[in-house]
């Protein structure tokens, strides 16, 4: 039963580290938030499957084999997390030019087709954020695991 409360509240404190994440472009935005509702239940969402798929098993497996401590779950989330995004990087896409919004500066992320610097950069940028919801998750998952599992 621990094992669950831990996962519950390891999904539920994903939307906050999205709104620490944000919270530079959240306070300087001018306009309206429309979609931040849909993005809070996708994060949350996205949290439990990986809760439940991949964040649960390694757990189990780490107790298992006795390597279980907070460097090993707090390691194992953040390469779980970042490793759905590590598989994002970007690819040669004839014809395509983009650009984009990069911390307060357009630039171009596809020129003719092939990514630029800033393309590669916003793919590292992203494994990074990535990782981090992992990490977090990992340490509170691992702290209310501790608190509930510990006799009275």
């Amino acid at each position: 039963m621990n094992i669950w409360i831990a996962a519950l509240v390891a999904v539920l404190v994903q939307p906050l580290v999205l709104i620490a994440r944000l919270a530079p472009d959240l306070v300087s935005s001018s306009g309206p938030l429309h979609g931040i509702g849909f993005m809070f239940l996708a994060v949350v969402v996205v949290a439990a499957a990986a809760v439940l798929l991949l964040g649960i098993p390694t757990f189990l497996i780490l107790q298992r084999f006795n390597h279980l401590t907070w460097v090993s779950t707090s390691l194992s989330g953040a390469f779980l997390g970042a490793l759905p995004a590590a598989f994002s990087w970007p690819q040669q896409l004839e014809g395509y030019s983009a650009g984009q919004n990069w911390h307060g500066t357009y630039v171009e992320t596809y020129l003719n087709g092939a990514p630029t610097i800033y393309a590669w950069l916003t793919y590292g940028e992203s494994v990074l954020f990535f990782a981090l919801h992992g990490l977090i998750g990992a340490l509170v998952f691992y702290a209310v695991w501790l608190k509930f599992d510990r006799p009275n």
